[in-house]
């Protein structure tokens, strides 16, 4: 009876911290997210495989893996810059507009990509049965510009610290896409009908987070000033009549305007440094994101297809690991960008969540790993268990280069974060190219280990000199 009250006690605490903690919050929410999304996408494409043809399902898959590649190419340093700059516009008209210029801009950027895309490869061997059909360029272009917009939305999310919108918007569109599969697949549109299902929902999903989600959080409208606080301040005015007739500017406002212009970089120089800022994140995100696409085909070149099938698997499994500490990674850097977080605290904080949910991940993979790869087959098991188990392993260096490179956005290092990543990406890609002749797909595991740990440790001097009351 005393187990089960205090097993009570601790669950009520652990369901209170991540009620109240936004960092625990939002971690949870995207994390949330990423395992609704991925399972809805499994219905997704088994519905698919069992009402389309597999030439069918083969082309349209090939044309959305082509728009999301072209928008992960172009909105992942802007929606970077959203987390960092964001907050700072909150409760003001100037939220909106930021928010607007920066989605607006980089979905026209991600048209203009796909476009140039579309005919390079429309007349490929593959993609030339799909862009046969008419206004197939003009849906691709679509759905790549809604599928930039739609994240940008969700980083908006993610820098407001209220992640259970993007959890709504993709699950929302998620599900959207699911329902309309036999629909279109009825109406007999075939390939483009799959890809209509996919560019249709993040299209509802945009309309749906700038319509109603966004809105709702309440962060772009000026506030109200009410009729006590215009008296409160009368007594101003009266000693200083100069300002009588600006009465709706406050104390704080003027002060703000005042301490801005005094800091007002040269002209010119303000955007100098913007743009460098948004190369550097743009280059953290693409060393972070990129290496899932590039290790597949580095397997088909260097192993064949074959393999790449024991391959996709193992790692489409083992990804649990790898949603763990980059979505923590992404609270802690929309924490860290307010000047109110202290780094110390929110980085213990942070590592202590990753321990809770990534040891028991690890534990379940290594001892019923095996098992798990069985559901695919045998064959899994016995070629994949090897690699998911060097996966599990990286997952703790994988922690800390995330932490890190999360702590660097946010104080500025965007040098120091880009070189993580993106040598992360190189040390993997040639090290699993190089080592592949020899140890087969032991080898992808082997490379990813050696370049994760060699990020752990050059990620070491980020959590060097941080007092309790650093602020990012």
């Amino acid at each position: 009876m005393t187990v089960s009250v205090m097993s009570i006690r601790r669950a009520r605490a652990y369901v209170q911290v991540a009620r109240t903690d936004s960092l625990v919050r939002n971690s949870l929410f995207m994390m949330s997210s990423t395992v609704a999304t991925a399972l809805l996408g499994y219905v997704f494409w088994i519905v698919a495989a069992r009402v389309f043809s597999g030439a069918q399902v083969g082309i349209a898959s090939a044309v959305i893996s082509l728009c999301s590649t072209v928008a992960l190419l172009t909105y992942l340093g802007p929606a970077a810059m959203l987390v960092e700059r964001l907050h700072a516009y909150e409760r003001s008209r100037a939220w909106s507009a930021f928010l607007v210029q920066m989605s607006v801009a980089t979905s026209a950027a991600t048209a203009v990509v796909a476009m140039a895309a579309v005919p390079v490869v429309e007349h490929s061997k593959g993609y030339g049965l799909f862009f046969d059909t008419a206004g197939a360029a003009a849906l691709t272009v679509t759905g790549a510009a809604s599928w930039s917009l739609l994240n940008m939305y969700c980083s908006a999310f993610i820098a407001a610290r209220r992640a259970g919108g993007l959890l709504a918007v993709q699950g929302l569109v998620s599900l959207i896409k699911v329902l309309l599969v036999v629909p279109l697949c009825a109406a007999g549109l075939g390939a483009p009908g799959l890809v209509v299902a996919w560019v249709a929902s993040s299209v509802i999903g945009v309309a749906v987070g700038a319509l109603w989600l966004l809105p709702r959080l309440g962060l772009g409208a000026r506030p109200k000033r009410t009729g006590r606080r215009r008296r409160a301040y009368r007594p101003h005015y009266v000693y200083r009549p100069h300002y009588a007739y600006r009465p709706h500017y406050s104390r704080r406002a003027r002060h703000a305007r005042h301490a801005r212009h005094a800091r007002a970089p040269q002209p010119g120089g303000w955007r100098t440094d913007y743009l460098w800022r948004l190369i550097g994140q743009h280059l953290t995100s693409v060393g972070g994101q990129v290496t899932p696409i590039i290790l597949p085909i580095l397997v088909v070149l260097r192993l064949g297809t074959g393999p790449n099938a024991y391959f996709y698997i193992t790692w489409m499994i083992g990804s649990v690991f790898f949603m763990v500490s980059p979505s923590i990674s992404n609270a802690l850097f929309a924490e860290n960008v307010r000047a109110r977080s202290g780094l110390r605290t929110t980085i213990v904080k942070a590592f202590r969540v990753i321990s809770f949910l990534l040891l028991p991940a690890m534990v379940i993979m290594v001892v019923g790993g095996k098992l798990i790869l069985s559901i695919f087959g045998s064959a899994y098991a016995g070629v994949g268990y090897g690699l998911l188990v060097l996966l599990a392993i990286s997952a703790v260096p994988d922690a800390v280069s995330n932490v890190a490179v999360a702590v660097y956005r946010a104080t500025n290092r965007l040098r120091y974060s880009a070189s993580i990543n993106i040598g992360i990406l190189t040390l993997t890609s040639v090290g699993a190219w190089c080592l592949m002749p020899e140890f087969g797909l032991l080898g992808v595991g082997y490379a990813w280990l050696g370049a994760q740990l060699l990020g752990a440790l050059v990620s070491i001097p980020a959590f060097r000199n941080l007092s309790e009351g650093a602020q990012a």
